[in-house]
């Protein structure tokens, strides 16, 4: 977690954690109404204005939970009417602080009332404007309610595995540090480490590897080495098929594998770290991918799954650890 996120944790009670997973909560509705945005199709849009609408109602609700404007049984009330306690509380008027972006919420309101009611199909040409929209008015809320960066809001201490979750927290520090590297590198080696978990729920696959073994082929090299590349191939091929059967999107993974560098393990469970050269360095990019492990954890841990690191890479994590994730500067 950020600075400013262990602060606002530690500072207050129960209330501010309330309200720290109320926003996000709502990040990860636009989030999910974002992905929505970018594809193509009447309901993809519909479920995008969903979304965001959605994401916006839940951060008006933190406002008037956390603030004790309205107690969580009268929240049964209309959308505008959420809109004006919280602009009238005293202790807002009296700072000048009022709620940005008045007509743009009343329109998307209405919008969102002929999607749900009439099933209205959006138009293609809004979109663009309802995600940059629905973002700024986030960003505004979380600063300026909350004192809270809407980049920091993460499911980062949701993960329950201690050295996953410190491993990622390192990685969203590099970010603020502008490596990139580091945390893209971070990011990458957690993941993998994480999906062991589905390797264990996997069935035994001891046919291939043991074959060229115990089958008296050992002292032909090229027939060992084709059933051992065959052997990997046919674990990969499981790991993948198990890993998007997992709720992994295709999609997703793709753009992960792309935007990361290539890691193997070592005998020793030590990470071995390549293709750093070629990829893109940016803070947009390093976000993505930060975000992309998190929720994928979390999701894992849903399911049951109890992502962690391996017997095999605890020392390697501990060290990765203990020098910071300097290793990968």
């Amino acid at each position: 977690m950020t600075s400013e996120v262990t602060a606002f944790l530690n500072a207050t009670d129960e209330k501010a954690v309330a309200a720290f997973r109320r926003l996000l909560l709502s990040k990860q509705l636009y989030l999910h109404g974002l992905d929505h945005s970018m594809k193509a199709g009447a309901l993809n849009k519909m479920i995008a204005v969903h979304n965001f609408h959605n994401a916006i109602e839940i951060a008006l609700r933190a406002i008037l939970l956390h603030y004790e404007i309205r107690a969580e049984k009268q929240l049964n009330i209309e959308f505008e009417v959420m809109l004006n306690e919280i602009d009238n509380y005293q202790a807002f008027k009296d700072k000048g602080i009022r709620l940005p972006y008045r007509q743009e919420l009343r329109n998307l309101n209405q919008l969102r009332n002929l999607v749900q009611h009439h099933a209205i199909e959006p138009e293609s040409t809004t979109m663009d404007d309802w995600r940059v929209f629905t973002r700024r008015f986030l960003e505004q809320v979380c600063q300026t309610y909350f004192g809270l960066e809407f980049a920091s809001l993460s499911p980062l201490s949701m993960i329950e595995d201690a050295s996953l979750r410190e491993m990622l927290r390192l990685s969203l520090l590099s970010i603020e540090e502008d490596n990139f590297k580091r945390s893209l590198t971070l990011s990458k080696i957690a993941f993998e480490w994480a999906g062991q978990a589905i390797s264990g729920f996997l069935p035994y696959e001891g046919f291939l590897s043991s074959f060229f073994i115990t089958s008296g082929f050992r002292e032909f090299r090229d027939l060992r080495d084709a059933f051992e590349k065959l052997a990997e191939k046919t674990r990969r091929a499981e790991y993948y098929a198990a890993l998007l059967s997992s709720g992994v999107n295709l999609v997703d993974y793709k753009r992960f594998e792309s935007s990361t560098p290539s890691v193997a393990f070592t005998i020793g469970g030590s990470p071995n770290v390549q293709s750093l050269g070629l990829l893109e360095l940016s803070d947009d990019t390093a976000r993505w991918v930060h975000n992309f492990v998190v929720t994928t954890i979390v999701h894992w841990q849903a399911l049951g799954l109890a992502p962690c690191i391996p017997d095999w890479g605890k020392e390697a994590a501990e060290k990765l650890i203990g020098e910071g994730g300097a290793t990968f500067s």
